[in-house]
């Protein structure tokens, strides 16, 4: 049969742990599909960003062009005040039917711009069926530029068509140092849209070299995750990476984040669940030990009781022949009412503590004195019993502020105690001295001893040492030690145990002297 506590853990675990386990196991394995939207995410805002630079470019291209058309100095004009105001133009190459007319930078020598011209013009008929349909693009309304195959390292020719009149079409070569091009004009767009979040690279695809870039960092560090031809300069890729941590990085950071989080709630889960369980079963335990207690009390008022009530019925009905015999019983009626009147006033006492009503009052007194009385009183009761008892008096040992009556329960409660457990050695020792700090009461028995394990719990309320059936073997309540922990607190003191198994126990009652 399974007990009632185990019922309480495996419902507990089936409440509140299971289904965190397997959320969170649920959670772990869409961990990888969730960061997979993360990284098309940031995948996506670093496409728009490389689209963005691109975009540019072809702006500024586009814008030029416009400034032949729509300038207004005329075409010639327009063209040297954009050679001059742009170090990325080399020269502007334009073609129709009656001319061939070049607009190069000032600095180029004459036979270099002899050469560039005649280059300029293979390029032109090299690239007749694209220059054909660029004419026809703009003979529609459309203008567009285009890239040619132009064979010298580091340059980029492009060409588009412009209507001089409505009879007549030119076409218009653009010549640009494709560096210069990316330092002067890409530069501080790409500086612009990097800040301090991205770096931006622009790399020659045939060396897989970086010829621009808006920081400058160890290769080490570099780790491009996003690389896109640049539109108008095919032989030049635009690369980006995140700034500290990289996509993955953030990505693998953020699975451990999650995981720990996960890992964190169960075992809060678990916590909570190991501590709801924990009170659970010390309150089941009290419980049961507070049935114990009911059931042990009412046999240790029932054993009075009946010895009472056979005495004083065979005292009633005289049956008794002498009047020794009567005193006897008297005797024995007289000393069960006083155990019986104890045992209440220990359960009245318990239900003040319990309730915090219990009020101590304190004043001067002798404990040589007190301890004495307690003797006298029940001396006779444990001699009877077969006990020896010896009490050795410190003569040195100041007056106390005390509570008298509280006292002496705490010590009759200890000398119970000791006669209870004392088992074939009867034998009390009562002994005072004092240290530094303590005036101290030690009530010594010869029994049976309280194991290591049970010596930190027998001053808890109801508890009882069950070792060897002790607990049945010898009847009590098991508040008495709960209640002189409770009067050794209030008069700022302790009590102490030492003991081991068959080898007896030393109680310690300790009284401030100051």
């Amino acid at each position: 049969m399974i007990k009632p506590g185990l019922k309480i853990g495996i419902l507990l675990t089936l409440i509140l742990v299971l289904p965190s386990l397997f959320f969170s196991a649920y959670e772990i394995s869409n961990i990888n599909q969730n960061e997979a939207v993360i990284d098309s995410v940031y995948s996506s805002q670093l496409e728009s960003i490389l689209f963005s630079v691109n975009q540019y470019s072809d702006d500024v291209i586009s814008g030029w062009a416009n400034q032949l058309d729509k300038g207004k100095y005329g075409v010639e004009t327009e063209i040297k005040l954009l050679v001059s105001k742009n170090y990325s133009i080399d020269a502007f190459f334009l073609i129709d039917s009656l001319k061939h007319q070049l607009f190069a930078k000032e600095k180029i020598p004459e036979d270099s711009i002899t050469i560039l011209k005649r280059n300029l013009e293979n390029a032109f008929t090299n690239n007749a069926g694209n220059i054909e349909r660029l004419q026809e693009y703009i003979k529609s309304g459309y203008q567009k530029i285009e890239v040619l195959d132009f064979n010298r390292k580091g340059k980029s020719l492009f060409a588009f068509a412009r209507t001089v009149d409505s009879l007549s079409v030119e076409t218009v070569l653009l010549l640009i140092d494709t560096k210069k091009f990316i330092k002067e004009n890409l530069g501080p767009k790409i500086q612009g849209i990097a800040q301090d979040q991205f770096f931006i690279s622009v790399i020659d695809k045939k060396l897989n070299a970086e010829i621009y870039s808006n920081v400058v960092f160890d290769e080490g560090e570099k780790n491009i995750q996003q690389r896109r031809q640049i539109w108008l300069f095919p032989a030049y890729d635009l690369g980006i990476q995140m700034k500290g941590n990289t996509i993955e990085d953030l990505v693998r950071e953020r699975t451990n984040t999650n995981i720990i989080m996960l890992i964190v709630m169960d075992l809060i889960l678990l916590l909570g669940a190991w501590f709801v369980y924990r009170n659970i079963r010390q309150q089941m335990k009290l419980t049961q030990l507070k049935s114990d207690f009911i059931s042990n009390v009412s046999h240790e008022i029932r054993t009075p009781l009946a010895l009472i009530n056979m005495y004083s019925e065979t005292l009633e009905m005289g049956r008794l022949p002498s009047e020794e015999k009567k005193k006897e019983y008297y005797k024995v009626i007289n000393t069960e009412a006083n155990r019986l009147s104890n045992m209440v006033n220990n359960i009245l006492n318990f239900s003040k503590i319990e309730s915090g009503k219990r009020e101590y009052h304190f004043k001067e007194a002798d404990i040589n004195a007190e301890i004495e009385t307690i003797l006298e009183n029940y001396g006779q009761h444990l001699h009877k019993k077969g006990f020896e008892i010896k009490f050795e008096a410190f003569d040195e040992l100041p007056k106390l502020i005390i509570d008298k009556e509280a006292v002496s329960e705490a010590i009759i409660n200890m000398i119970d105690n000791a006669v209870k457990y004392s088992g074939e050695t009867r034998r009390i020792e009562i002994a005072c001295n004092t240290d530094l700090e303590f005036a101290n009461i030690n009530v010594i028995d010869f029994g049976i001893g309280i194991s290591k394990k049970d010596q930190p719990l027998i001053f808890d309320k109801f508890y009882r040492v069950s070792s060897g059936d002790l607990a049945n073997k010898v009847k009590g309540s098991g508040i008495g030690l709960s209640i002189v922990r409770h009067i050794m607190d209030a008069h700022n003191g302790r009590i102490t145990v030492q003991s081991s198994k068959e080898n007896g126990t030393c109680f310690t009652l300790s009284f401030p002297l100051k």
